[in-house]
């Protein structure tokens, strides 16, 4: 009798585990309803020059710190070059190419190497997990320049800067016109005594 008690304790044991949903954590925290997350700026084929500042948007939920344990609320992490697709509930890596913005900032100043570059943005949760489904914006491509202060600008502005030095060494003194005496002006004591002045370099 102890044994069959014991059995069907058991076996009422097991079942009920079997019923207990999965913590929400095995899929991800679930994200809001028509929840989206997008660039302000820079936009889709966008040329920038130097240091690009990056802002970001979100509608439908809040922007917090990792950790903080609010409803509807994340934090935003900037893929760039990356191909990989999101799946729901997997943690968000960090490296160079994944860059995370944990304290809440919803703008960001990046540096990246002239040449093509993909961007996208990727909402976590407050553990760096994607969400249920996975909030990512549209991926973006931008062309970076090379900035004004290169090698090749500042060895044309310094170029420039020596041409201009040798020109000013080179240029021929002004010449130091004598005034013309006519006779009109010697009949006067006192413009022959200025005439005479002027001539010698004496006050």
């Amino acid at each position: 009798m102890l044994r069959t008690n014991s059995g069907r304790v058991g076996l009422a044991l097991l079942m009920s585990l079997a019923l207990v949903p999965p913590p929400a954590s095995a899929k991800g925290t679930k994200a809001a309803k028509d929840a989206r997350v997008y660039f302000i700026s820079p936009s889709d084929g966008e040329t920038v020059t130097g240091p690009l500042i990056c802002r970001f948007g979100l509608r439908n939920m809040g922007v917090t710190h990792a950790g903080d344990d609010f409803a509807g609320s994340g934090h935003h992490h900037l893929l760039v070059d990356v191909d990989e697709t999101m799946q729901a509930g997997e943690p968000i890596p960090r490296d160079k190419k994944h860059i995370h913005y944990a304290a809440g900032e919803t703008e960001a100043r990046i540096e990246l190497p002239p040449g093509k570059h993909t961007l996208q943005l990727v909402l976590g949760d407050t553990r760096h997990l994607n969400f249920d489904p996975p909030l990512v914006s549209e991926k973006i491509m931008i062309t970076v320049g090379k900035p004004n202060g290169s090698e090749e600008a500042r060895a044309t502005r310094g170029t420039g800067e020596r041409r201009k030095v040798l020109e000013r060494a080179s240029a021929p003194e002004p010449l130091q016109l004598q005034p013309t005496v006519t006779p009109e002006m010697t009949k006067s004591p006192e413009s022959s005594d200025f005439i005479s002045r002027v001539l010698t370099g004496s006050k």
